[in-house]
């Protein structure tokens, strides 16, 4: 776990400003601090799926899902054209990969640090 989230840290930094959590003045609303401590909560509290139901969800927080995007650019495929709910499907179509739910964990610990290097805004 540890060795993949030192993998993915170079690469997270790099997706906080290609999924727009990072603003162009390099800066991240002090609440995607929150929103990745609380999915952090929900995937150990609820599981994967849950937790990622919740968060695709885009009529309560539009801004939370770029988390989601965040992290299936850096598990699966760094593209543009992420969708909502890609992540979502993505683990229910590969929910026996083995690794898949220790990758996702590590991808979005990855970004919560990755986020740490950008100045906070309120």
């Amino acid at each position: 776990m540890k060795k993949r989230i030192e993998e993915y840290l170079p690469k997270a930094i790099d997706i906080i400003s290609k999924t727009g959590i990072a603003n162009n003045s390099n800066e991240v609303d002090s609440k995607f601090n929150g929103y990745f401590s609380s999915l952090g909560a929900a995937m150990v509290l609820s599981g994967i799926k849950p937790a990622l139901a919740f968060y695709s969800n885009t009529k309560t927080a539009k801004e939370r899902v770029r988390i989601l995007k965040a992290i299936y650019r850096l598990v699966i495929e760094d593209r543009d054209n992420v969708k909502e709910t890609d992540l979502l499907h993505y683990y229910i179509e590969h929910e026996n990969e083995p690794m898949l739910k220790y990758k996702i964990i590590d991808a979005a610990t990855a970004l919560k640090l990755a986020i740490r290097t950008y100045k906070f805004k309120d």
